[in-house]
């Protein structure tokens, strides 16, 4: 899955489908976002959830720290890897889940809160370290930091999420250098 460039994808479709389990999945697959983020699901529905993306050639992406059901630690980035043969990334908080997945070789997306200008500092030494796909910095309200970000490490991908709600915080992510928004307002989907 690591093959396909996410820029491209994104440059094309800048909004991100992201999904709390099973109930918006139908409206994710059939909207015109190229990629779904699984925030919320256990592991009696992500294998059906994500297969079903796959099959509507989407890029799915599992939050692991919301995986109700398994641990998030290394271990279960190797079990994702093999049930989906590299083609699910994954989406963390933890450097270590996100430094285990890369070294697997599956997309990472790396969420990011921001607070204040020291969490962007730690944040930014953590994108160096890890060197994921796309870094979601949260919440995607605030363009200042994902200006701040990419001007520190101007080659990372960055994603606005967490409270995107307006065409108009769309735009400013994307004015402020951000690839793309993750968002969960199914009214978006389709902008």
């Amino acid at each position: 899955m690591r093959r396909v460039d996410l820029t491209l994808v994104l440059e094309e479709n800048p909004v991100i489908a992201a999904i709390k389990g099973k109930n918006d999945l139908d409206l994710a697959i059939n909207s015109n976002c190229p990629i779904v983020f699984i925030l919320n699901s256990d592991i009696m529905e992500y294998t059906y959830i994500v297969e079903k993306i796959l099959k509507a050639n989407k890029y799915p992406f599992i939050h692991l720290d919301m995986l109700t059901g398994l641990a998030s630690n290394p271990i279960v980035v190797d079990f994702i890897h093999e049930k989906f043969n590299g083609k699910c990334g994954v989406i963390t908080t933890k450097n270590n889940i996100a430094e285990a997945a890369v070294q697997r070789d599956l997309r990472v997306v790396q969420r990011l809160f921001v607070i204040d200008s020291l969490s962007i500092e730690m944040n930014i030494k953590n994108i160096k370290k890890v060197n994921p796909d796309l870094v979601e910095v949260m919440p995607g309200v605030i363009p200042k930091a994902i200006n701040k970000i990419k001007k520190e490490i101007p080659n990372i991908n960055v994603i606005g999420g967490g409270l995107i709600e307006t065409k108009n915080e769309i735009y400013e992510c994307l004015k402020a250098g951000g690839i793309a928004v993750s968002t969960t307002k199914k009214e978006l989907w389709n902008s």
